[in-house]
């Protein structure tokens, strides 16, 4: 960033296009915590992102009553989307699931599919609760998208609409599978040895199951899937919030964007 350009720390999501000169309203709850929470004033400078318009310095230009707007500036950085997987995941108690929700956000994930199976505790999700949980996570980690949330849906039907180019890692906590790293470095090798265009290329799903784990029937059908392949997490029984962050920093290091630079930052 240039010398003379102002330094931002506060990080919001908003929903409108972003565009320099645009005006944008920020929602009440963003004012308030800018406003009371964080005593920031009008003239202070904030970053702002979409998910859609890279990411802008923007000014703040009211804040009062919960009623905030910025004045947007100029764009810090380009557009672009994480590359990380998707995460298949069968819901657990709140506060593991909130942890669930963060940390695979700050590790990449591109996409959330909860997926109701015989051993899930509920087969309730409060989407809207978790969609502000996966923006609050994204402004944090500097993220310029954010993952899309799937409804839930049941295991079974969930894996007779499944596409037969999407890979599904199942982490199968019987044991029967190859080490996750083992099988990741192998499907780096074959795509580096093949001739097939981006359009193409294989991507990959992480599936979790339960707290009790997946059923014996819910096991065997996933195996049988053409498109399925059992991974193991190492010798150890992890809990579900686990397995999703072990699986996903497994990812990002053998096949993902850890090998990248780091964002500039002020």
């Amino acid at each position: 960033m240039h010398q003379d350009t102002p330094r931002a720390r506060q990080r919001l999501f908003v929903a409108d296009a972003i565009t320099a000169g645009a005006e944008i309203a920020l929602s009440p709850e963003q004012s308030h915590y800018l406003e009371h929470v964080m005593r920031l004033k009008p003239g202070t400078s904030v970053k702002i992102f979409n998910g859609m318009d890279g990411e802008w310095l923007a000014t703040i230009s009211e804040l009062r009553k919960k009623k905030g707007m910025v004045s947007v500036e100029t764009r810090l950085r380009d557009q672009q989307n994480s590359n990380g997987p998707a995460l298949a995941f069968a819901p657990i108690k709140k506060q593991r699931l909130d942890f669930l929700i963060e940390k695979s956000v700050e590790l990449g994930v591109s996409r959330l599919m909860p997926i109701i199976t015989a051993h899930s505790i509920t087969d309730k999700v409060r989407l809207d609760r978790l969609q502000a949980q996966v923006i609050e996570a994204a402004e944090q980690s500097e993220r310029l998208d954010v993952p899309e949330i799937d409804q839930p849906v049941k295991l079974y039907d969930w894996l007779a609409n499944w596409p037969e180019n999407n890979h599904l890692l199942f982490c199968d906590e019987t044991g029967s599978g190859s080490p996750i790293g083992d099988v990741l470095t192998e499907s780096l090798a074959k795509a580096a040895g093949s001739a097939i265009d981006n359009n193409n290329v294989v991507n990959h799903t992480l599936v979790i199951g339960p707290e009790g784990g997946f059923a014996p029937d819910e096991i065997d059908r996933i195996r049988k899937q053409s498109f399925a392949t059992a991974v193991s997490l190492g010798p150890r029984i992890l809990r579900a919030e686990t397995a999703a962050i072990a699986a996903l920093a497994v990812y990002q290091d053998r096949i993902g964007d850890w090998s990248a630079r780091p964002v500039t930052r002020d």
